[in-house]
């Protein structure tokens, strides 16, 4: 996006990375008002007193080494450099729905619901609270302007480094949020990040490791975290059954599988089952109405249509023809390569979605983003 002439302030979140870092630096050199923020949220705070680990509970994507490093960058830069405490907004609106999100039998994604309401919500919100104009983050998408029946429409589109393009979780953002919010690095590739922060005196920060998984608690899967914050009944036993209803096994508690999962079934030989032994079981779908595992076989997983809901459209325009489908390409995860799609918007909220040909493990839950080339139209949850 174009840089405005008048020097505007504007709040970068950094998080003592090698992608924020370069984009407080870029701005800076590109001539805004540039103010380092921290932003700090809620971890996981039991499995740090526990005899194995015995430390200071620390959030992934805000550790206490980063923070550091990151008063060390700003420092270098000549920039104001603040923390914002956002560990209770970031425990009710992410982690509680990613929990809640469990107890009903779905699989979450706490990062869209992260950019929602925290980094692109609350963020934004003290960004007008301060005075400033625009926010910033390291993320890896673009954003234009195009001047539409006289009036200035704001586009989120992938990035130039499409291997690390974040669009797919930004879907969440309406005009009113693009028009205060600034991508720089999307206009680069990774590795020329990584050189724009040798050329800017920061090159310590390309030795720090990117974040992985989910940013929250500690461990690398999912599990244990939820063992800690959901109640026992939801890790009750119950049947793994075939689609036909035939039982061939037991499962250890719902919020430990996911559509798609084969590893970790437990089904070795089925007595009494011949029929059903020597075949790849496959979790289709978890039923919390009987606290039952589905499991069908590889071809059982593919299916062209599902329902959304919580639909957010970059433009609105975009939801105008609701008398007929449209068809976009379309993402059911971030690892995923987009397919055509029909969109049936339903509501301003629902819609109705149908691949041209059937897709693998549409998990309830995780999100839909639909595009239009390298322009996001907008996404909804996968009911």
């Amino acid at each position: 996006m174009a840089v405005e002439k008048t020097k505007k302030k504007v709040l970068v979140g950094m998080s003592g990375g090698v992608d924020s870092s370069v984009t407080a630096c870029l701005l800076k050199e590109q001539g805004y008002d540039v103010i380092g923020i921290h932003l700090r949220f809620w971890t996981d705070p039991t499995i740090y007193s526990t005899e194995d680990i015995k430390q200071f509970p620390q959030n992934k994507c805000c550790t206490l080494e980063g923070l550091a490093r990151t008063r060390q960058i700003a420092h270098k830069l000549g920039i104001p450099f603040y923390v914002l405490n956002f560990e209770d907004p970031f425990k009710r609106d992410v982690v509680d729905v990613f929990v809640d999100g469990y107890k009903n039998g779905i699989t979450p994604n706490p990062c869209i619901e992260c950019n929602r309401n925290v980094k692109f919500g609350l963020f934004l919100q003290k960004m007008k609270e301060l005075g400033a104009d625009y926010i910033a983050t390291g993320h890896y998408a673009r954003i234009t302007q195009e001047l539409i029946n006289g009036e200035i429409k704001y586009q989120l589109r992938k990035a130039k480094d499409e291997s690390k393009d974040q669009s797919y979780f930004l879907y969440t953002l309406t005009q009113e949020k693009l028009k205060h919010v600034l991508f720089p690095i999307g206009e680069y590739t990774k590795p020329q990040v990584r050189e724009l922060a040798k050329k800017f005196g920061i090159d310590e920060v390309n030795k720090q490791k990117e974040s992985q998984n989910l940013c929250f608690f500690p461990e690398s899967t999912h599990g244990p975290f939820l063992k800690r914050y959901l109640e026992k009944q939801h890790f009750k036993s119950g049947p793994i059954v075939t689609k036909n209803g035939e039982q061939i096994g037991t499962h250890s508690g719902l919020p430990l599988y996911t559509i798609g999962q084969r590893k970790g079934l437990g089904i070795g030989g089925i007595k009494g089952k011949e029929h059903l032994q020597g075949k790849p079981w496959y979790v289709i779908k978890l039923d919390t109405k009987t606290n039952s595992v589905i499991v069908g076989l590889e071809e059982d997983l593919y299916t062209s249509t599902f329902n959304t809901n919580t639909m957010t459209f970059i433009d609105p325009s975009d939801t105008e023809k609701k008398s007929e489908p449209s068809t976009y390409e379309a993402k059911i995860r971030y690892r995923f390569f987009s397919q055509p799609a029909k969109l049936q918007i339903q509501d301003s909220e629902t819609a109705t979605v149908e691949f041209i040909r059937p897709q693998r493990a549409i998990t309830p839950g995780q999100s839909v983003v639909f595009y239009d080339n390298d322009r996001v139209v907008g996404g909804g949850i996968i009911e």
